[in-house]
């Protein structure tokens, strides 16, 4: 099998880690002489040095926090709520904000752990304890305190690496299937097209499926309505079908069936089925697929 297809089908077998999976990709990256791939797969592996380079995806905008309180005659609060309101606005970003640079393979371990029931935390700055202990509740001085990760914060970053390196190799694997065999130096797809696909599928620089637009306004749909975006596919798939092809035609449901799902749990899942069955029959339905697959893949975040 070739190191493309072992790439794919490790990207959908939930089985499979993460980390083990980006160490097949660091061996394509130095096959495909692409700097930007092996930096993105050495920082995955290994961390984020700074937090000028950390992808959106790693930071979580709306964390809470808990602390334990100590007060006179023995009171005290354990693991209480801190209101983030009890701040002034220019620390509140601060306090309810984190940006996750650990090796991936620790995320993998917490989410573990998370499922034992053991919390995610990451402690608060201990200068921040000391200007604001006094000032959350009243009598009361703050000894400790700590932002509270979800696991599933953590779970949804796993995911969306393996989903990024699963469009990057089927858009290789479109372009050159053999590009994963390749002798180092070699070059086998030319650098800018890399570049291109790397920045479109991992970068995150993904736009609207017909106009450009980043914004493409999508919430969870309702009534089992899809949004006019996927209908769209549909359409285009509809057009190409005229000999009633049933691989267009089960393309057709999966599509439809991924539009009902979107901005609800199950969306993940059925992405993940196109993709396999994007795979098992590229030669037909890729060019439908692939000029909207980054878009497909955007949708997972929301």
């Amino acid at each position: 099998m070739s190191l493309l297809r072992e790439i794919q089908n490790d990207a959908v077998n939930s089985n499979i880690k993460v980390s083990d999976l980006l160490r097949r990709c660091k061996v394509l990256a130095y096959r495909l002489g692409n700097e930007d791939f092996k930096t993105w797969g050495d920082s995955e592996l290994n961390g984020y040095e700074s937090l000028d380079g950390i992808p959106s995806y790693r930071i979580y905008n709306d964390v809470n926090s808990k602390g334990h309180f100590s007060g006179a005659f023995g009171s005290g609060l354990r693991n209480a709520d801190i209101p983030s309101n009890c701040f002034p606005k220019e620390f509140r970003k601060n306090l309810t904000t984190v940006s996750l640079t650990a090796p991936i393979a620790e995320f993998e371990s917490l989410v573990i752990n998370a499922k034992k029931g053991k919390l995610l935390q990451q402690p608060w700055d201990a200068n921040f304890v000391a200007m604001f202990s006094n000032k959350i509740y009243k009598n009361m001085v703050c000894v400790q305190a700590w932002k509270v990760i979800p696991s599933t914060k953590l779970e949804g970053i796993i995911d969306i690496v393996k989903t990024k390196i699963l469009n990057f190799v089927l858009e290789i694997e479109v372009i050159n299937p053999e590009a994963g065999e390749a002798k180092l130096n070699t070059n086998p797809i030319p650098q800018d097209k890399v570049s291109q696909i790397f920045n479109i599928n991992i970068s995150g620089n993904v736009g609207n499926l017909a106009s450009g637009n980043s914004n493409s306004g999508i919430q969870q749909s309702t009534n089992n309505e899809i949004p006019k975006e996927f209908l769209e596919i549909i359409t285009k798939i509809q057009e190409e079908n005229s000999d009633e092809n049933s691989v267009l035609q089960e393309l057709e449901n999966k599509v439809e069936e991924l539009g009902r799902n979107v901005g609800t749990v199950k969306y993940s899942e059925k992405y993940k089925e196109l993709i396999s069955f994007m795979s098992d029959h590229a030669t037909v339905v890729s060019g439908l697929i692939l000029p909207v697959l980054p878009y497909l893949s955007s949708l997972l975040n929301i």
